[in-house]
């Protein structure tokens, strides 16, 4: 009663005060609505312009990791692989390609045929290691097709930490098809030059030996690198396989040397 006695005598106070409360609300609603409903479309300039920056953040990862950049890279190769059934042989062509994609750790993909692929998973570690953490191969030949799958720890190194001629190391691996441990054994053997599209180009070269010893798988996979140590860059590769498996002797020879600096994209 004391409410509506006072808003009886203040008649006019009371509609312009209720007018204000109604207009404020109305005007806090459509302000809120209008900031919720704002949509800005991001055009073809912009979302280029997007990839480019988190691809320049990624470039930029790879050098502060010490990985080789993102990209195609082309090599001059020599060599083949064949099985004694049958005398089953065939060529690598003259030159192949590896392919780099980022992650967080770098994957190196040799791709010289399409029945014949290695992807190898580079991972930079402590005081300028690289470690080879896994290597899957698969290939087609004399009407099969496998695929093995060599997973190793982080002390299989490419380059062990701290680096020096002569340095040597160890670790054990696990193959998974046929399902057995392969030993790993490294050995540093020094700084080499190398020419690369006329520019000098200063490598590490090491070898890292796998050995086979299951009852199903047996042989050796030596693999000489020649690494760019601040990037990890595989600068020239060579591989010599000779396994038995199954009454099977499967051999192959590669050798493989970056024809130049730059990656395709």
């Amino acid at each position: 009663m004391v409410v509506w006695h006072w808003v009886q005598q203040h008649r006019w106070l009371s509609i312009i005060v209720l007018a204000f409360v109604i207009l404020s609300c109305a005007g806090g609603t459509a302000w809120a609505l209008v900031f919720r409903t704002v949509s800005s479309p991001v055009g073809l300039r912009e979302a280029l312009r997007i990839y480019r920056r988190e691809q320049a953040e990624k470039m930029l990862t790879s050098l502060r990791s010490r990985m080789p950049a993102p990209g195609v890279y082309t090599y001059r190769t020599r060599g083949g692989e064949g099985l004694s059934l049958m005398g089953v042989q065939r060529s690598f062509p003259d030159s192949s390609e590896m392919v780099v994609t980022d992650d967080e750790c770098a994957l190196v993909s040799w791709v010289p045929i399409t029945q014949h692929t290695e992807t190898t998973s580079l991972c930079a570690g402590p005081a300028g290691s690289l470690t080879e953490t896994s290597v899957v191969t698969s290939e087609s030949i004399a009407g099969t097709s496998t695929t093995s799958k060599v997973v190793c720890p982080s002390t299989a190194y490419v380059i062990p930490p701290g680096v020096h001629p002569g340095q040597q190391w160890q670790a054990t691996c696990s193959l998974s098809d046929p399902a057995e441990r392969v030993a790993l054994r490294g050995r540093a053997l020094g700084p080499v030059t190398i020419s690369v599209g006329g520019r000098r180009v200063q490598t590490m070269h090491t070898r890292v030996t796998l050995v086979y010893r299951g009852g199903a798988l047996r042989g050796t996979n030596p693999t000489d690198f020649w690494v760019v140590p601040s990037t990890g860059l595989i600068v020239r590769e060579k591989e010599s396989v000779g396994v038995d498996q199954g009454g099977v002797h499967y051999s192959e020879a590669m050798d493989t040397t970056l024809a130049r600096l730059r990656p395709d994209r």
